[in-house]
């Protein structure tokens, strides 16, 4: 069904569409949108061709189709994920599942006031929660990083207190890769009752990382980033029994059971986080990319992404006048640079001189800026892998970055 061969690594480009258009293309910004399988485009052409009818609205045959597919892909998602369906919900984005999630927080039953957000959040995740607070007037705290990057822990344990009721820290960061320590940061939140939330957009499919295994109480992906699936939807994993005392900020549709003139009964979990018309087009992709991920995994994914990484690593490493940002290590899979130091080439000239030899990478402040400013005031270059890289694209990604380094530093 898949075209893989191994070589000293994989190669499945012929599984992607947009490579029977660009053969050259070297892709390296997986960590912003991630390339759809043609299982995955097919998949949702199908659904618009067949069914279209949204699910849960209506007892006609199109209508329970749909139905049927999106509990299909729930239950292959819990799966994948090592979860319980009821668990896992699909939300119209980041941002919206958090706003909802934190709108709708027993800041008063609780006694709660204040927001814990580490430095390193992406904007989906601190913006929205900034947000939150200034509607809310709640305190924002921000923990602070070290100079590579990482967690200052000893910052977080002081910030966590009595009055917290959540604390934002991702996986693995925008930028320069970083892994946050969540089994220490999920202590601290346990000692003080308070809710860690995580996004793990940046680790799902390209790691054996899912959103189950983090140890935080509430976590959220995007569907296309790592899993593939087509953009425009995400991911929400929540703990059992915090989902179902949590009453969502955001309700509508299928989201409530019972409304009558001035009261309102909300329905149970998943379905009441899944409030308005679901993205079933996207669904049915991520049901075809949950498909193809399994199968390239039982060919050697995960061993594949770790050759690339290291290789990746290595050769960046050996580049003079390449400055990598962060505490980069072999299991990297999102890389942050600059070349030279003081008058360097400015990121963006970099990425537009790469495009010029079609590798594509992202530039700029890559929506963290508090995070990346601390690098470099004007942002970084970043590079992020897939399973559909090869040891080929980086080589020649070297090549590119030799000659401007050679021709403009």
């Amino acid at each position: 069904m898949y075209k893989l061969t191994m070589t000293a690594t994989m190669n499945i480009k012929a599984d992607f569409g947009v490579y029977d258009v660009e053969p050259e293309l070297v892709y390296l910004d997986s960590a912003s949108t991630t390339l759809v399988p043609k299982v995955a485009v097919d998949a949702t052409r199908s659904f618009l061709s067949s069914i279209v009818s949204s699910t849960r609205r209506g007892a006609y045959r199109l209508a329970v189709d749909a139905s049927s597919m999106t509990e299909d892909v729930r239950k292959s998602l819990a799966d994948f994920m090592g979860t319980e369906k009821e668990q896992v919900s699909f939300q119209k984005s980041i941002p919206t599942a958090v706003a909802s999630f934190a709108y709708g927080f027993n800041w008063k039953g609780l006694n709660r006031k204040k927001i814990v957000i580490a430095q390193s959040e992406e904007h989906s995740i601190l913006v929205t929660l900034l947000r939150v607070a200034h509607i809310l007037d709640l305190q924002v705290e921000t923990v602070l990083l070290f100079p590579d990057g990482s967690l200052d822990l000893s910052n977080l344990d002081q910030a966590v207190d009595a009055e917290t009721g959540i604390v934002a820290v991702s996986h693995v960061t925008v930028g320069a890769g970083v892994r946050n320590p969540l089994q220490e940061v999920a202590q601290i939140c346990k000692e003080h009752e308070t809710v860690l939330l995580t996004d793990a957009t940046r680790s799902m499919g390209v790691t054996d990382a899912t959103l189950s295994s983090l140890q935080a109480d509430i976590a959220v992906c995007s569907a296309n980033i790592g899993l593939m699936a087509p953009p425009g939807l995400a991911l929400q994993w929540i703990r059992k029994d915090l989902g179902e005392i949590h009453q969502p900020g955001v309700l509508g549709g299928s989201a409530v059971a019972n409304v009558e003139a001035g009261a309102f009964e909300i329905a149970l979990q998943p379905d009441k986080f899944e409030s308005g018309i679901l993205n079933l087009p996207a669904i049915a992709g991520l049901g075809a990319s949950l498909d193809y991920i399994r199968e390239i995994r039982n060919q050697g994914q995960l061993k594949h992404m770790d050759i690339l990484a290291a290789h990746t690593f290595d050769t960046l490493s050996d580049i003079d006048n390449l400055i990598l940002y962060g505490n980069p290590t072999k299991n990297n899979s999102i890389f942050g640079f600059n070349i030279g130091n003081g008058n360097g080439i400015n990121c963006h000239e970099v990425a537009l001189f790469l495009d010029e030899s079609n590798i594509a990478v992202r530039s700029g402040l890559v929506c963290a800026h508090p995070l990346i400013k601390p690098f470099s005031e004007e942002g970084l270059v970043q590079i992020s892998l897939h399973a559909y890289n090869t040891i080929e694209d980086i080589n020649r990604l070297a090549e590119s970055l030799r000659m401007i380094i050679k021709e403009l530093l």
